[in-house]
């Protein structure tokens, strides 16, 4: 998404050494198009001081990392869990993979290096894949998201939502003056076409936009008057 990057959160148990890792790796790789989180399903008070140490002896920027909860965290759209068997349930995203990583505490600075090693490796990886799927997206326009557009009620939800950080279902149905069965139709074709999240809160669900997912939309449509040439398609 041009206007956006893509909300990555790197997971492991205690939010100490492999997830701090890869945030910080992330943030100097591949701040283009990832914006980088990192998270522990059991933090402890402090970032690993080894794995500090020796990203630093390499030149990378320790200076925002500390230890959070999974709560700490924005919404995802990528989780990434880092090994041991990690699992994130109250994480949900659009994308998950696990990089199967050995934990390197108290194995010495040859695990640790070795670690960073693979880890770079992974967010470059990833950070290719991001790009590669704006260009793809550019040149393709999603005729799902197109689709789910081509409707006036669904339009109007979505210039609501545009103007919101987040709307109850309930706010929708009195905007819309249309019943709880065909608002969740709806809704459904929306988050379907990944143009709106939702959230289960109580007996309601709210919806958020996904802002940079319409930009991308809009750019790839752009671009078939172009000729299918695009001026910008950094980001996914």
């Amino acid at each position: 998404m041009n206007a956006g990057k893509v909300r990555v959160a790197f997971i492991c148990t205690h939010n100490a050494c492999r997830s701090q890792i890869a945030e910080a790796i992330a943030r100097m790789r591949a701040s283009d198009v990832i914006e980088p989180y990192s998270a522990g399903t059991d933090p402890l008070a402090a970032p690993n001081p080894d794995a500090l140490r020796l990203l630093a002896k390499r030149g990378i920027d320790v200076s925002m990392l500390r230890s959070k909860a999974l709560d700490e965290i924005p919404r995802p759209d990528i989780v990434v869990t880092m090994g041991c068997g990690v699992s994130c349930p109250a994480l949900p995203c659009q994308h998950r993979e696990d990089w199967g990583l050995d934990d390197p505490t108290g194995k010495g600075d040859a695990a640790y290096d070795a670690c960073i090693d693979a880890i770079a490796r992974n967010v470059d990886d990833l950070a290719d894949r991001i790009r590669a799927a704006d260009e793809q997206r550019l040149d393709r326009p999603d005729v799902s998201a197109l689709r789910a557009l081509a409707d006036e009620t669904r339009l109007t939800v979505v210039r609501a939502l545009a103007h919101e950080e987040e709307l109850c279902a309930c706010k929708l149905l009195d905007r819309l003056h249309v019943s709880q069965s065909t608002l969740s139709h709806h809704m459904k074709v929306l988050v379907d076409a990944g143009l709106v999240h939702q959230r289960r809160d109580g007996r309601w669900m709210h919806y958020r936009i996904d802002a940079d997912r319409l930009v991308a939309l809009g750019e790839s449509v752009t671009a078939l008057g172009r000729g299918g040439h695009a001026s910008n398609g950094d980001n996914i």
